[in-house]
């Protein structure tokens, strides 16, 4: 029975600009009981909710709303003849309450200022409800779908020969909502937000998945403003983005969610798509603590060096009748192929009964494991190899301690109308579910640990410390946790602890979800909200029994805010088909869109399937998994993917040697990156083109090659039988540079970027990739064992715009790319110095094209020291031009050692750090 917010007899409370008290800014109330406020949080974020009347439909919140303290400079809130308008300094806010309250926002930002709102609510119906469930809406207006061309499909029309080409009257571009099906480009589809176990889903259709991120992004080409929506509700929902049109209330935009209130924060920045990524990732982000050395970290610790090499892993290996055996010997055949590997992620094999084969979690398989002490031993501490263990958030009732867990009300609760019925009750009260055991489609009952309960949550780490962490293993790989196996929303969290952090501990994210402790119905938090909870518990427990080692948790699920305790998710269960390989890329940068995990990435390989992948759809993938933050092989098949298993296949073996080799070589600009721009500013390693270049309408719909950091450009070949791969190479950048100028980073070869396709060869063992003028890649030295064999040598490759044919007096300084930096993160890469105690190093590089008279080009490069905190364990960075620059390299400033081609000209040259 779908309403409208009643609009009859508005009453509504202004607040002052007094900024001492966390009172909403502008409350409404009318007679059915309703309130809609208008809150803003700072200068470019605002807080709108719409609470529906808690006697008939109980909600999330449990004791009302806690108000953030308004930090915007100052806020104003004024009434003229039943208009309301809220300001802030980059903000205006109108607000029409003369039917269904309706908003309209407006940009104060000198740049991006402009008559037109930004975003309407819908006219008549912007906030309705379900008056039979509870349920919320918000209907907000939609850019005109109507077809502008007859060669139009949906939203673009086709270039013939090449990409999808938006139609130059298409205005409006919606991205995000993290981890979702389809292309980066959501303009015009359907998503549903309920996380599922989506085995070998449909990358193009398949919906729901695993993940709820409940934020998107718009982008106006027309007024080149970015804004970003984020819905703080984590019950089940959906988000139409122009799906639906009716002609009867125009073009819209609508989310649902199952329960309210509806709560929402409109994210301006300053208009840019990096600023809004970034408030948003400190919206969702534990405060960092004092001793912090940032303002803002995506998480309290950082992950270890070892998750940026090779992870291994395999569900048949750790299922072997002798897995222990299995597993050390796989690993040392890996190594003597030539591979280095530092994780192993060890599926759930190891606690399966040895005669029903469900799993049993925490209980070894001593069959498979007579000795996991001794495993962990030789794995880790020998080996030097990270074991990450596969674990899940129920216990089958044939599970030894079940009885004993269910007699302590650690489960998640029956509902109510439950009592004395075995198919949904425990003896103990528990919720009765049906729950993975075995295999494809087998399940059994049982029941899922409620982490909002003390002893729940208990019992989970006094597990992972017995059972884990005192059998000399490292990580937890927290798998199946979307709870979805719950059945019933009356079902009941305990709430006698926090979900996002410790109970009495000060923390934004725990208030902003109304969190607050007290049994809550399942259907009105939502069942993912204790994805975040088994998440922390993980993480307190791995901190407790190690406080300064790094914690390695992987999540598949998640929520806003899992990556405070989850450095790492990947894509789910995928299939073994070229389509998982080319529509996995768009995934990716949709994630990252969504600030999703920073260690990211898909098994490579595919998991699902009966067939293995091809020589060609493994080359490729690992090609593809090469550049992306989480590089692990993974699969359940009868005979396990790896890295050697096309040994007798001619040059395959040796192509992937050298992929995985350059990967490591590329880790410690993957850690730097990790650093500097995803855990202090929210942005992802692995960003779409529009990035750095919407300034150009085409790269709007790019999403099959992606930009590494900020100036490498990588074009994977994803589709079989391909040699060549068409790169589209913009001419001008976001900040105003044009004239952009692009090097092959194999062969040296330079490309005007002039707004046009251009054609590589992609053979099999070559990835089109091209650095951008001005970009500078960091390499570490080979490793042959694991990551921490290449800590000890430097490359930094340069790329300075390229020299002009023309030889005149002075060189032309004012072309694009005539200087670059990088910012250099170096720490031990194993404790947590790093975060806790501010124990590292940050180098500054740079190069600049100088003329160095009688009209040559001379590269001047340099490395400051911007913090010195971490002893480095090297004494000199060395620096190299492309391949065929003959200009000279020198010092800024310094003594310098001159590297030399095999020709004898001067390629590069040493710079002394001194700390």
């Amino acid at each position: 029975m779908p309403r409208i917010l009643i609009p009859t007899n508005f009453k509504y409370t202004i607040r002052t600009s007094d900024r001492s008290t966390n009172s909403p800014a502008l409350e409404l109330h009318n007679a059915s009981q309703h309130s809609f406020v208008v809150h803003p949080m700072s200068d470019s974020i605002v807080r709108v909710v719409h609470q529906l009347p808690t006697i008939n439909f109980p909600q999330k919140t449990n004791g009302g709303i806690d108000w953030e303290t308004p930090a915007a400079s100052h806020f104003e809130v004024t009434e003229n003849n039943g208009v309301l308008v809220v300001e802030t300094a980059a903000l205006r806010i109108v607000l029409h309450i003369d039917g269904c309250p309706r908003l309209e926002w407006f940009s104060k930002l000198p740049k991006y200022s402009n008559k037109t709102p930004f975003l309407a609510d819908s006219n008549s119906r912007a906030y309705a409800y379900d008056a039979a469930s509870g349920g919320v809406m918000h209907y907000v207006e939609a850019e005109n779908q109507l077809p502008v061309s007859e060669a139009e499909d949906g939203f673009a029309a086709l270039l013939p020969g090449t990409l999808p080409l938006i139609h130059d009257e298409r205005n409006e571009f919606v991205y995000g909502l993290g981890e979702s099906r389809g292309s980066l480009l959501k303009t015009g589809k359907k998503f549903t937000m309920q996380g599922r176990d989506a085995l070998a889903y449909d990358w193009e259709h398949g919906d729901p998945l695993y993940k709820l991120n409940p934020f998107y992004t718009v982008y106006n080409k027309k007024t080149n403003l970015w804004y970003g929506i984020f819905y703080n509700n984590l019950s089940d929902s959906t988000f139409d983005m122009g799906a639906e049109h009716d002609s009867l209330f125009g073009c819209f935009r609508v989310y649902q969610a199952n329960c309210g209130p509806l709560d929402y924060y409109v994210i301006l920045g300053d208009g840019t798509l990096p600023s809004i990524i970034s408030a948003y990732a400190a919206l969702v982000s534990p405060k960092p603590p004092p001793t912090s050395p940032y303002a803002f970290a995506a998480s309290p610790t950082l992950p270890p060096l070892s998750q940026f090499g090779y992870l291994s892993s395999s569900l048949t290996l750790a299922a072997l009748p002798h897995a222990q055996d299995a597993i050390t010997s796989f690993l040392n055949t890996t190594r003597s192929h030539g591979f280095p590997v530092d994780g192993l992620y060890l599926s759930s094999g190891w606690c399966q009964h040895p005669t029903t084969g469900d799993r049993n979690y925490f209980v070894w398989n001593t069959q498979r494991y007579p000795s996991p002490s001794r495993f962990g031993e030789i794995v880790e501490a020998e080996m030097g190899v990270k074991v990450i263990v596969n674990v899940k958030p129920w216990l089958l009732e044939e599970h030894p301690e079940y009885g004993e867990l269910d007699g302590t009300k650690g489960f998640v609760r029956a509902a109510e109308d439950a009592k004395g019925d075995s198919e949904r009750e425990s003896k103990g009260g528990a919720a009765v579910s049906w729950l993975w055991s075995r295999g494809f489609g087998e399940h059994k009952k049982g029941s899922y640990l409620d982490y909002s309960s003390k002893a729940g949550t208990q019992w989970w780490k006094e597990k992972v410390d017995e059972q884990i962490l005192k059998n000399n293993l490292t990580g937890l790989w927290i798998d199946n946790n979307e709870i979805s196996g719950l059945k019933d929303d009356e079902e009941r969290f305990q709430g006698e602890l926090g979900m996002f952090a410790a109970q009495g501990v000060e923390n934004n994210v725990e208030q902003r979800m109304g969190w607050r402790g007290g049994a809550i119905r399942v259907g009105s938090v939502g069942k993912a909200i204790q994805t975040m909870g088994m998440a922390r518990a993980t993480y307190e427990a791995l901190l407790t029994a190690h406080p300064n080692s790094r914690p390695v948790i992987i999540s598949r699920s998640g929520v806003p805010g899992i990556q405070a305790y989850a450095h790492g998710t990947w894509s789910g269960d995928n299939s073994t088909t070229w389509k998982a390989l080319k529509w996995g890329t768009k995934m990716t940068l949709s994630v990252g869109m969504s600030f999703g995990p920073g260690l990211y990435g898909h098994d490579i390989g595919g998991f699902a399937g009966k067939h293995h992948p091809s020589p060609e759809l493994l080359v490729r993938w690992c090609q593809n998994g090469a550049w992306h933050s989480r590089f692990t092989v993974h699969s359940w098949k009868e005979v396990s993917t790896t890295l050697y298993m096309y040994n007798d296949v001619p040059g395959i073996t040796d192509i992937l040697r050298k992929v995985l080799a350059f990967r490591y070589r590329l880790v410690p600009t993957f850690y730097s990156l990790y650093v500097m721009e995803y855990h202090r500013r929210g942005w992802p390693l692995l960003k779409p083109i529009l990035w750095h270049h919407s300034c150009d309408p085409v790269t709007l719909h790019l999403d099959e090659e992606f930009i590494f950091g900020s100036h490498v450009l990588v074009a994977c070949a994803t589709e079989k039988g391909v040699t060549n791969r068409p790169v589209y190479l913009p001419s001008s950048s976001n900040n105003g540079e044009d004239g952009l100028h692009w090097c092959e980073l194999d062969t040296g070869k330079w490309h005007a970027g002039e707004g046009k396709f251009v054609v590589l060869d992609a053979p099999l063992e070559r990835t089109p990739v091209l650095v951008r003028a001005g970009g500078i890649i960091v390499l570490g030295g080979p490793c042959e064992k694991n990551v921490y064999d290449g800590v000890h040598q430097r490359t930094a490759l340069i790329f300075p715009s390229p020299a002009t044919s023309s030889k005149s007096a002075k060189p032309d300084t004012k072309r694009s790319g005539m200087s670059g930096s990088f910012t250099l993160i170096e720490d031990d890469g194993r404790t947590n110095d790093h975060t806790d105690k501010g124990v590292y190093t940050e180098l500054e590089l740079t190069f600049a094209v100088v003329d160095g008279g009688n009209g040559e080009e001379v590269i001047e490069v340099d490395c400051a020291v911007v913090k010195g905190g971490y002893k480095l364990p090297y004494d000199a960075i060395w620096f190299e031009l492309p391949l065929g620059d003959e200009r000279e390299v020198r010092a800024a400033k310094g003594k310098i050692e001159t590297k030399r081609a095999a020709d004898g000209r001067p390629r590069g040259v040493a710079l002394s750090i001194k700390l």
